[in-house]
């Protein structure tokens, strides 16, 4: 019997190269996202929100340290001095990841600190539509935390992590001090 495999792998390869790498890269992104909010669901149905949330924190803070140090070795990226070199890092992470996944601004309030202000925010948006907004807390800001830990920088994020700010009905505003 002939082994399949090489001839099924050769002609979906074909296949999948016929797609822009634009058009790619997003599909990816999308089945990503869709594995992140049906792994939350099933998380918050099986053990319960406060689990949930907990397990999210942790998940998203550990993948975005992991995924910054493959960025930053695939990009070759010099160590963070300053916080502008973070502000550069953090952006070319979010236009590699998902930058259609957010709307928002960022300003120096000072040397070593800026504002991040989030217009709009998938998962937000996903939290309302499950219906668990006043329950969620948010996992953006953990990934941001992670990128943070793996730039090796001593940093301070406020507000603390928790409770969606717009959940709250606050403006979703967080200041990050890079100290160097």
């Amino acid at each position: 019997m002939d082994n399949l495999q090489p001839e099924l792998r050769r002609q979906a390869v074909e296949m999948t190269n016929q797609l822009p790498a634009a058009e790619r890269e997003t599909l990816l992104v999308k089945c990503w996202m869709s594995h992140d909010a049906r792994w939350f669901m099933a998380a918050a149905q099986e053990c319960g929100m406060e689990v949930a949330n907990r397990l999210n924190q942790t998940a998203s803070r550990g993948v975005g340290k992991v995924e910054a140090q493959r960025i930053e070795r695939a990009l070759q990226l010099p160590p963070v001095k300053t916080l502008d070199d973070y502000l550069l890092r953090q952006e070319r992470m979010i236009s590699l990841l998902g930058p259609e996944l957010l709307d928002y601004g960022v300003t120096k309030t000072s040397g070593d600190t800026c504002q991040m202000q989030v217009r709009r925010c998938f998962a937000h948006d996903n939290a309302a539509r499950a219906g668990i907004l006043d329950q969620y807390e948010c996992g953006i800001f953990a990934r941001v935390a992670g990128w943070l830990d793996a730039a090796g920088v001593d940093y301070e994020l406020q507000p603390e992590l928790g409770k969606c700010l717009k959940a709250q009905g606050q403006e979703c505003a967080y200041s990050i001090t890079v100290r160097t």
